[in-house]
Formats: structure tokens, C-alpha cells, sequence
């Protein structure tokens, strides 16, 4: 059965799927231009990275699955 904790972990890893490994944050990608991706942290804190260190999959964990 699942807790309210569990359920609330699982709707923000639904709402936000990309983590920062290293820095243990989630995003939601916002939009993307001209190489550069606008991520949101669940804060609502706007990120600007470079869209192909996305690809880096040990700095980013993407997960459409949960």
C-alpha cells in the first residue's frame, strides 16, 4: 500500500524527470534554443545548460518511466 510519502515522491518524479546526479536535484526541461536547454528545478528555479551535456548519463538520469 503506498504511503503519502512514496506517492508524493513518485508525482514529482513525474512532474520533474531529469536528476542532476551530482547535485541530487530534479528538472523538468522547459524549452530548448539554439544548443541551449531551460530546465525548472521543482523550486521553480530556472537552469540553463547545454543540451548535449544531457547526454551524459553519469551527470543526468532521465526518467519518462516513473
Amino acid at each position: 500500500m503506498p504511503t503519502f510519502t512514496t506517492d508524493l515522491a513518485r508525482q514529482i518524479a513525474q512532474l520533474y524527470p531529469l536528476q542532476d546526479k551530482k547535485a541530487g536535484k530534479r528538472y523538468r526541461i522547459v524549452d530548448e534554443l539554439a544548443g541551449t536547454t531551460e530546465l525548472e528545478e521543482t523550486t521553480g528555479r530556472p537552469r540553463y545548460v547545454p543540451t548535449r551535456v544531457l547526454e551524459d548519463r553519469q551527470l543526468w538520469d532521465l526518467d519518462w518511466a516513473s
